[in-house]
């Protein structure tokens, strides 16, 4: 009788190029999924601020409607300042006002009503940028884009009604925003 030796059992293993084949595979899946997600990001940013000016944009036009001009802010200051101020303005907390041919911006008290609402919105408070909490009764809060960066705005910054002398030649307003790489 004769009998053959049982054939040993080879053990299978993955080689090194195989492995390092795999490697590569999947750090390029990586690389392509996080640009998809960051260009996902950006694109949503860039709607996000779009439709915020859009009701921004309608808030100035019922305020103007509503107090026959558009705010004066002085951007010479900070553009927090001027959100803040903005701000203040769209919330109903200042008006223009137009007395013997001189404009202002005067506080009111009674809060008037808002023309939008401000907790459908970015909104960050000028004393302290990275709190997402924000009071938006305090007098420093503005209006943040996606990148909570204030939104600019501007208007002629004249002080006289139908002054010729003025350097705003545009019958409307500018409102910007720096977008995501500021």
């Amino acid at each position: 009788m004769h009998t053959s030796k049982p054939h040993p059992k080879t053990k299978r293993a993955f080689t090194l190029i195989e492995l390092l084949i795999v490697i590569a595979i999947l750090g390029l899946l990586m690389g392509v999924t996080t640009q998809m997600l960051s260009s996902a990001s950006q694109t949503q940013g860039k709607a996000r601020a779009k439709a915020d000016m859009a009701v921004i944009a309608t808030a100035l036009e019922a305020f103007s409607q509503q107090y026959g001009g558009y705010p004066r802010l002085n951007e010479a200051k900070d553009p927090e300042t001027a959100a803040t101020q903005l701000f203040r303005c769209l919330t109903g907390r200042m008006v223009l006002r137009v007395k013997d041919n001189r404009i202002s911006m005067t506080p009111v008290d009674p809060v008037r009503k808002p023309f939008i609402d401000a907790l459908k919105f970015n909104l960050r408070d000028k004393k302290d940028i990275t709190s997402n909490s924000v009071d938006p009764s305090k007098d420093t809060v503005f209006l943040a884009d996606p990148w909570d960066e204030p939104y600019q705005y501007y208007y002629d910054t004249s002080s006289v009604a139908g002054a010729l002398e003025t350097e705003w030649k545009s019958p409307s307003f500018i409102l910007l925003t720096k977008g995501a790489d500021k």
